[in-house]
């Protein structure tokens, strides 16, 4: 399929893929940190969440990994979380290494907020209409593999 974008519109730093990613995400981020704020969580703190109960307990190189988000960052987020009593260091062996998991109440606040998560992915994907969530996570997978060095 032809684009109807000519490649000198597509060179113009206003149709910049990165700077529409983040000007999406961070519209994005703004709608599900409404949706959660019954909660008292945020969108990144209810993903953090959703990945220890999904994975269990982990180690901050799968977490950064499984999130692709940086190792600093994460950290930062995770310890916002540890001091709310929602998720805790795990003692290993290996002092080199850090592991997280969710406590009790981390798995409760986490419970607590999907339903609110649920109704604003509903609406979304309400207002994009039947297939385009599935294009569009194809497109983003497509961008993440051409921006990986």
């Amino acid at each position: 399929m032809k684009s109807n974008l000519k490649t000198s519109d597509a060179l113009n730093p206003a149709d910049c893929v990165s700077s529409a990613l983040r000007r999406a995400a961070r519209t994005a981020a703004r709608f599900y940190d409404d949706a959660l704020r019954p909660s008292g969580l945020r969108s990144t703190q209810f993903t953090l969440l959703g990945a220890l109960k999904t994975l269990g307990a982990a180690n901050i190189g799968e977490l950064a990994e499984r999130l692709s988000m940086d190792g600093t960052t994460l950290t930062r987020n995770l310890e916002v979380l540890v001091r709310r009593g929602l998720v805790e260091n795990l003692s290993v062996d290996d002092a080199r290494v850090r592991n997280v998991g969710l406590t009790s109440a981390g798995e409760e606040a986490f419970d607590n907020a999907a339903p609110l998560w649920r109704e604003a992915q509903r609406h979304v994907l309400a207002a994009l209409g039947g297939g385009p969530w599935a294009n569009v996570r194809t497109t983003l997978r497509k961008i993440e593999t051409a921006c990986d060095p």
